[in-house]
């Protein structure tokens, strides 16, 4: 008989390791069925040993051993990656089953004993920066897989969503369909498992075209990880254990011995610095007109008709000439609704949702005459009121612009020209999303005005594009927020074929001067030094604590509690950007450590995150401190 010991793969269940029996010869790395907490649950096992070795263990113990339920699978995974992910759980302070069950499609669980070639993959871990335009990057890359087979190597090419899928998959497998797996959770059950089958029996080498959950694919010829759109938020987690596949696949990429790739239009500040400081990034050429529009010289048409305006005279007649010479343009606005905040004149208060206090944002229901006020938090919907419900005053002033503003504007100055909108409160598919940009590039004179959800669809240039507003996202208090608004700049400049033009009311800005000359030396000189005077990534490792709570004074009480627990690492408590949502009230408690310490070098603190009590969120490289 033995003992194994074996990781549950399975949410709720924060014990790391648990103990079971058998009398079958179980090989590490092999799924069984355990029964916790009268459930039947996957696990794997991580270590065997014949009882006889742990026998004195076994009568001091204060429960009785139950044995393995089944044997799901024999070997299923390769030991590297079962490696990497005991070293992504003490970088992401989380226990072992929850990361395994990040990096896996969980329905593969349910596979029996299956066979994958046993060539060798990688001979040497390294990691390099591609850092050009969407045409040069999938040449680089069709150049690596071709390279890579003819060693008799496959590629790993790893994207965030389906979209970017969609957007690359096309390219990368011209000439080789036979030999290419694409793989996403947006496919069947059933498919997922005859596509991961027939990728492990293929005896050629392969290019598998998958999102992050596929990393954990036990093909042991890959030699190169490619990870593209390396700025995207969604490599990120927003639910525990809080991973981010950049960091997973740059471990995995390390046991393995593989070539790590990371490719993007802009790579993240802090990667960029991390893996090459003295690289030098060419600039990113446009042979389009770059053009940014101050528009707090258009005040003098405000004060003459007292019109606020929206639309510059500069992109009005820009507009015309489109319509006239049947091109297309697309028109940019960062906020979704009609406006996004209301304030009352009088008290001066903004009005806030009950539940999350949050902004709540004027919205004009399709086909509906009634103006309703949305909460983006928790989508509750009321109509809007006549009087502020704070002073009961009449005086409500609307402030910000949103798409829905935008859209009656130009449809007011351009009643005969046909506009597409794209944005969440409009497409609820990629369905929809699909359609409404093929009617678009299919009209010739037409406008397209979207958020930022465009991207995910358009994926060809048109001759104009305009920025109607971006400056708002300046007022976000986080240390992204350069980044974020300098990277979709370069995203929609790259959309463009003729002219591009950004309205703006801080026109003196270097981040605008820098993106419209393609110039990412100039931003991220820029950035570092911004981010090392405020002692931010990648000067800084961050490691943030949310605490959410119905009732504030226990909050506060717990908050109290934890700081004390972490005082020789100075925390910094402060509360959510939105510090109420459906009722819980939000904090943050905040810690800058010296990323090369982290986590070998700070095993206390390691100690005292993992020992906090379950409500406590740890999140170590948030993508935002909001």
């Amino acid at each position: 008989m033995k003992i194994l010991t074996v990781v549950p793969i399975s949410k709720g269940i924060f014990k790391n390791n648990l103990s079971y029996f058998t009398t079958k010869d179980v090989k590490l790395g092999s799924i069984v069925t355990v029964q916790v907490r009268k459930k039947n649950v996957p696990a794997i096992v991580i270590s065997s040993a014949p009882v006889k070795n742990v026998k004195s263990g076994l009568k001091k113990s204060e429960f009785s051993l139950k044995p393995i339920k089944s044997i799901v699978s024999d070997s299923f995974f390769r030991p590297e990656f079962i490696e990497a992910c005991q070293i992504a759980g003490d970088y992401f302070v989380s226990s072992l089953g929850l990361i395994i069950k990040d990096f896996i499609p969980i329905k593969i669980l349910e596979l029996n004993n299956h066979s994958t070639n046993n060539k060798k993959g990688g001979n040497y871990f390294e990691t390099s920066l591609l850092q050009t335009t969407k045409k040069e990057r999938i040449q680089n890359y069709k150049s690596v897989v071709r390279e890579e087979f003819a060693k008799g190597k496959s590629v790993f090419f790893c994207l965030s969503t389906l979209s970017d899928i969609n957007k690359f998959s096309y390219e990368l497998r011209k000439g080789i369909e036979k030999y290419s797996f694409i793989m996403h959770s947006n496919l069947p059950s059933k498919k997922i498992k005859e596509i991961w089958i027939k990728a492990l029996k293929e005896e050629h080498p392969i290019l598998i075209i998958a999102t992050k959950s596929f990393l954990s694919l036990p093909r042991n010829d890959i030699s190169t990880i490619i990870l593209e759109n390396e700025s995207s938020p969604f490599y990120k987690s927003q639910t525990r254990p809080f991973t981010d596949a950049r960091k997973f696949a740059e471990i995995l990429a390390s046991k393995i011995k593989a070539k790590l790739i990371f490719g993007d239009s802009m790579i993240r500040t802090e990667t960029y610095y991390r893996l090459n400081p003295t690289m030098t990034v060419s600039r990113i050429l446009s042979e389009a007109e770059q053009i940014i529009i101050d528009m707090n010289q258009e005040t003098n048409t405000w004060q003459k008709t007292k019109i606020f305006p929206l639309i510059s005279l500069k992109l009005q007649q820009m507009i015309k000439e489109v319509h006239e010479n049947k091109e297309k343009i697309i028109l940019f606005i960062n906020r979704r609704g009609y406006y996004p905040y209301t304030v009352c004149n009088d008290c001066m208060r903004t009005l806030l949702c009950e539940k999350c206090e949050t902004p709540l944002v004027l919205h004009k229901k399709e086909n509906e005459k009634n103006i309703k006020f949305i909460c983006h938090k928790c989508l509750k919907e009321t109509l809007a009121p006549e009087k502020c419900p704070y002073c009961q005053s009449w005086r409500l002033m609307t402030l910000g612009i949103g798409i829905q503003k935008i859209t009656e504007e130009i449809e007011k100055i351009f009643p005969h020209i046909k506009l597409f909108r794209i944005d969440s409160d409009l497409i609820k598919n990629s369905k929809q999303g699909n359609e409404t940009i093929k009617n678009f590039l299919n009209t010739s004179g037409s406008i397209l005005i979207g958020t930022e959800i465009l991207f995910s669809y358009v994926n060809q240039p048109v001759e104009r594009v305009a920025v109607i507003s971006l400056d708002s996202l300046f007022t976000i208090p986080d240390f992204h927020a350069n980044e974020k608004v300098f990277n979709t700049i370069l995203k929609l400049r790259s959309l463009s074929q003729k002219t591009f033009l950004i309205q703006t009311r801080m026109p003196n800005k270097n981040l605008f001067n820098d993106a419209t000359r393609g110039n990412i030396s100039g931003f991220y000189k820029n950035e570092l030094d911004a981010r090392r005077e405020s002692q931010y990534p990648p000067f800084k490792l961050l490691i943030k604590i949310t605490m959410e709570e119905k009732n504030s004074e226990k909050l506060k009480r717990d908050l109290e509690k934890t700081e004390k627990m972490l005082e020789k690492w100075n925390p910094l408590a402060y509360p959510a950007f939105i510090p109420k949502v459906k009722n819980m009230h939000i904090w943050h408690l905040l810690l800058k450590i010296d990323p090369q310490t982290w986590p070998d070098k700070q095993q206390e603190l390691r100690q005292i995150l993992s020992s906090l009590q379950p409500l406590c969120k740890v999140d170590v490289n948030p993508e935002s401190l909001l």
